[in-house]
């Protein structure tokens, strides 16, 4: 009889106890779901696009145009603070090149020349965090350059001064709109796919070439 009896207490304690525990936890979760901070995620990520368009300043003196359209490729990375349920703020930076070899213009333009883009900014967007995909959507806004180098006589191979070749730099001001996805392989480690087109204004004028992007990489979240 007394065996039994402490058995039943033993269950109403252990019963009790992990009531306590789940109960302690949902508080716990639902104080994290409340709360405005939740978390950061950081990255690296690899791209390649193709950009079109002549920039009309990128003309010969006997008006042929030296305007490369192509492949571009690049590297870069983010960093963002997870706000409420849905919100992301933070700021990125990237560099892309476009050489003359994957270009319209491979025959024209001598090898070493390329268009170079430089940008950085600020970048928000609307996540929708699942349990295996984060899917997103939203935009950054900053600034940059474009530093193109034409040459149109000479090489690279050599010491010698180039018989004919431009450089010039154009600074600017960008929108870029994206749309991605995260693919969550751990809690802390996210390969994330995301696709742009940077749209960037100098003088009231788009900045050409542009066109779309596509990025690979891997985000780890905190």
């Amino acid at each position: 009889m007394k065996r039994e009896i402490l058995l039943t207490l033993l269950l109403i304690v252990t019963a009790t106890y992990a009531q306590q525990i789940f109960a302690n936890d949902s508080t716990i979760l639902a104080k994290e779901k409340q709360s405005v901070f939740q978390g950061y995620s950081g990255g690296m990520m690899l791209h390649a696009g193709y950009l079109f368009g002549q920039n009309p300043s990128a003309i010969l003196p006997s008006g042929e145009s030296i305007s490369p359209q192509g492949m571009t490729t690049g590297i870069g990375g983010s960093l963002r603070i997870n706000l409420r349920k849905h919100l992301r703020v933070g700021c990125e930076g990237y560099v892309s090149t476009m050489k003359s070899g994957a270009t319209d213009m491979k025959n024209v333009l001598q090898s070493g020349s390329y268009v170079r883009t430089g940008s950085g900014g600020l970048i928000a967007d609307a996540c929708w965090r699942m349990e295996k995909v984060w899917p997103y959507i939203g935009a950054a806004v900053g600034g940059g350059a474009m530093r193109t180098l034409s040459v149109v006589e000479g090489t690279e191979e050599d010491w010698r001064p180039e018989d004919f070749a431009m450089l010039t730099k154009q600074g600017f001001g960008y929108v870029d709109p994206y749309i991605g996805v995260d693919w969550c392989m751990t809690r802390r480690v996210h390969l994330t796919l995301r696709m742009d087109w940077m749209l960037a204004f100098a003088d009231k004028q788009l900045v050409l070439p542009t066109g779309p992007r596509f990025f690979f990489g891997f985000m780890f979240c905190h």
